[in-house]
């Protein structure tokens, strides 16, 4: 008789803390941008990573992130994109995430985005980069949890 009463009592407490729990785990670390630059000595030949630009964050990534990418060089050629930011399991320790422009390219490109990105997105014409970060892929108005701007790359 009495293990029905405390267990009555306990399934509520229990699902209580069960619930915290798991929102606990669900939280993620906050996430500041540090810095961002155009990189242009890593193709050797290919073409594939010719432009490429690398971002840093104040720490390593511990969880896997939501990012948006606007460039726009100083002729006023627009790329954007998104995709997901993960921790990088080969270098575990470092802050800074390369990035292949190419793979911002999608059905919202300009025409020939690739040429485009191939003569305007060179380091030093780059006139504007704008970098948001999100827990999850924004399905509305979402702000971002970290947003920056860099100019003149």
């Amino acid at each position: 008789m009495n293990f029905r009463i405390v267990s009555r009592l306990s399934w509520p407490l229990l699902l209580l803390l069960t619930s915290l729990f798991a929102l606990q785990g669900c939280s993620k670390e906050p996430v500041k941008i540090v810095s961002a630059q155009m990189v242009d000595n890593l193709d050797r030949g290919s073409g594939n990573f010719d432009r490429v630009f690398q971002l840093c964050l104040d720490r390593p990534l511990t969880s896997n992130y939501y990012h948006r990418v606007v460039l726009i060089s100083k002729e006023n050629v627009k790329i954007e994109g998104d995709g997901l930011l993960r921790p990088m399991a080969s270098d575990p320790d470092n802050p800074c995430y390369l990035r292949n422009i190419y793979l911002y390219i999608n059905k919202d490109s300009p025409v020939d985005a690739r040429a485009l990105i191939k003569d305007y997105m060179v380091p030093g014409n780059v006139r504007q980069l704008l970098v948001q970060i999100y827990n999850e892929k924004p399905q509305g108005k979402e702000l971002p949890i970290a947003e920056k701007v860099f100019n003149n790359l």
